[in-house]
Formats: structure tokens, C-alpha cells, sequence
């Protein structure tokens, strides 16, 4: 496990007699301590000179720790194995984006809150199904069948009306107020008439288990010292957000936290656009 730090506290992992633990010191007591999905987040605020990238870190499903021991000022912290998930995230060519973890929330009597975040490999094989397996515009000669089969997301079909652009889209949403629209990939993309056939199958990459310390409360525009996503984004080899454009969108993992839509989408000039779309199950 790699252990990447911004807080002051001392902060360690430990396993003993196959149960795993985390623990910082000099914290004091606690008023509570939390478990759930922890997102760290970036976008751009504005655009042209005025651009400023900012992060930030949003806790979901959170629930009540209760394997806390607390010993004089040491605070340790068990993680059940059943509660462990893997991590998801994109990292997109703009820089924004976000990383998708198990997170510990500490919330000591006196003193900043500290999230202990870990992004971890997925170790299984990922699953994928689809709500419907047709997508189809009516009056436009669109038909695409979707299959899935041995994790991968197979689709065929063929645009014979009179569309200038087809696209099969796939949209990764994990549901954050900065972008609503989430993130889209072509998969495939056709001027005219002719055939579609696109294969798809969800990123899980292999890396060393990543622990992060941070103050959620310190979170913000990006600096050299401060946390956020381009910290994330460093640790996986992304680390020229100057040159980002040439290096396109960069994904972490698919999985758990995100929503997934497969886009059919006819551009029929001037702009005038038909879809139609099927959401996907990965897990």
C-alpha cells in the first residue's frame, strides 16, 4: 500500500491476524468517525484568463464507524474487508474530473477533520449488463442491437436514413453538481450511411493500493502542497495538466458510484439531433 499524506498527524496502516487498521496519532478525541464513498473532485471555474481549477471531497452513503479504539492521543480505526470496493474515476483531458473511494471521516473534538481515502485495484473480473438491447430512432432507418457478453459491451447495427453524423456514446455521470452532463467517450462515430460495430469494455487497471491523509477543509485551488484530484492524478502518471489536451481523458477504473448510459446519436444538420439510450450495469 502506498501512503500519501497531507496532514500533520502521523498516520499508519497495519494488519494483524488478517484484520486491517488504520491508525493517527495525536488527533484527541472524537466526536464521531465515519465510513462511506468519498469523491475527490475537480472542475474549472471559469474559462479563458480568468481559469482556475478547483477540487473538493463529498462523502455519500456514510455510516457510523464503530470499531474506533481511542488511546491516549492514538486514534485507530478497523476496516471490515466486507466493506471494502474498488476505485473508479476519470481524469478527463481538461484536467477535471474525479477518484472514487472507500473513505474513513474523522471528526476529532479539536481541530480539522482528516479522511483517510483508500483508491484500491479491482482484484475481480468486471460485469456488465444493459437495460435494453436495442436502441433505435424511429423514422430514421436507425437500428443498433447491444449485447454483453464476457464483460465486454459488443454493439451492431447500421444507419441507412439520412443522418449526416452517427455516434455510440458512452456517458460515465457520477452524479456531482459541477457537471451535470458527466463525461462522455465515442466509442464510434460514422458521416453518412453505413454500418455501426463497437466493442467496449470497462477500464480496471492494476496499480499499488493508494491511501491518501487529507483535510477535506483544505481542499480548493490547486497548489503544490494542497490535495486534490491532480495529487490522484500525479500518482497514476497524469501529471502534466499544461499539456493535458494532448493527452486525452485518462480512466482510474470503472465500477461502483457512477452511472453508466450507452448514447445512440443522429446529427440530421443544423442543428438538429435525434438519440436514444439505454443505461449500463457495471459491477
Amino acid at each position: 500500500m502506498h501512503l500519501t499524506s497531507y496532514v500533520k498527524n502521523p498516520v499508519d496502516h497495519y494488519t494483524d491476524n488478517g484484520r486491517e487498521y488504520f491508525t493517527v496519532q495525536t488527533i484527541g478525541p472524537l466526536k464521531s468517525a465515519f465510513l462511506g464513498r468519498g469523491i475527490v473532485y475537480s472542475w474549472v471555474d471559469q474559462v479563458g484568463e480568468n481559469a482556475t481549477m478547483n477540487s473538493q471531497f463529498e462523502m455519500r452513503e456514510m455510516t457510523p464507524v464503530r470499531q474506533v479504539v481511542e488511546e491516549s492521543s492514538r486514534i485507530t480505526v478497523e476496516l471490515d474487508a466486507k466493506s471494502r470496493f474498488p476505485g473508479s474515476g476519470i481524469i478527463s483531458s481538461t484536467g477535471e474530473g474525479y477518484a472514487i473511494g472507500l473513505a474513513f471521516k474523522l471528526e476529532p473534538a479539536k481541530g480539522p477533520n482528516i479522511v483517510l481515502m483508500l483508491i484500491s485495484p479491482r482484484s475481480s473480473p468486471l460485469n456488465v449488463s444493459v437495460e435494453k438491447s436495442v436502441l433505435a430512432i424511429p423514422n430514421e432507418e436507425s437500428r443498433v442491437i447491444v449485447t454483453t457478453d464476457g464483460g465486454e459491451l459488443r454493439c451492431l447495427g447500421e444507419i441507412s436514413g439520412q443522418s449526416r453524423r452517427a455516434r455510440i456514446v458512452l456517458n460515465r455521470n457520477p452524479r456531482l453538481p459541477v457537471y451535470r452532463a458527466g463525461f462522455n467517450e465515442t466509442l464510434f462515430e460514422l458521416k453518412g450511411r453505413g454500418k455501426i460495430s463497437a466493442v467496449w469494455k470497462p477500464v480496471a487497471r492494476s496499480f499499488e493500493e493508494l491511501l491518501l491523509a487529507f483535510y477535506p477543509s483544505s481542499m480548493g485551488s490547486f497548489d503544490s502542497g494542497s490535495m486534490g484530484l491532480h495529487k490522484i492524478a500525479d500518482y497514476f502518471g497524469v501529471n502534466n495538466f499544461a499539456d493535458s489536451r494532448k493527452l486525452g481523458d485518462f480512466v482510474i477504473g470503472d465500477g461502483v458510484g457512477v452511472n453508466y448510459t450507452l448514447r445512440l446519436r443522429l446529427g440530421r444538420g443544423l442543428g438538429r439531433r435525434a438519440l436514444d439510450e439505454t443505461r449500463l450495469t457495471i459491477n
